[in-house]
């Protein structure tokens, strides 16, 4: 229990200094996975889902992916609610791109080695041109880094 404990705690530590220069050497010191359990083209969020499965099973998996979103999905939930109140469509475009952003940062889409990464950036583009939910958007996308297992 402490384990998994502790997984989820440097999963959360890592979601805040996931900008900052020093989280490569974080990422890489807390979530370490051999060569043969991950390639060089796997996203942080997919490596450390890995790295759950490896530790603790399916179970590690869900917390990896529960530990990964709690920043995310009350944002795009809250953007989802935002753009169908208010009226302005400027303050729309706004949020739409803030979280287009958003989605970028979060599932390493600007990585361009691997071909997954366009498949990503083709749906999260027809998401912004016909005014998907985020929350889903969101929710695809987490799963989407799993379908690997």
């Amino acid at each position: 229990m402490r384990q998994k404990l502790l997984f989820v705690w440097h999963v959360l530590v890592f979601n805040v200094i996931k900008l900052l220069p020093c989280s490569s050497s974080h990422f890489n010191q807390q979530f370490y996975l051999p060569t043969q359990n991950c390639s060089e083209y796997d996203s942080c969020y997919m490596r450390i889902a890995k790295f759950g499965k490896k530790q603790s099973g399916w179970k590690g998996v869900l917390l990896a992916n529960i530990a990964l979103m709690p920043f995310c999905l009350p944002l795009c939930f809250s953007a989802d609610l935002a753009i169908h109140v208010i009226h302005l469509l400027w303050l729309k475009a706004v949020i739409n791109v803030f979280l287009a952003l958003v989605m970028l940062e979060r599932f390493d889409m600007l990585r361009f080695r691997d071909g997954r990464n366009y498949l990503k950036l083709f749906y999260l583009f027809s998401c912004l041109a016909s005014s998907s939910y985020w929350t889903l958007t969101c929710v695809f996308l987490a799963a989407f880094e799993n379908i690997v297992f």
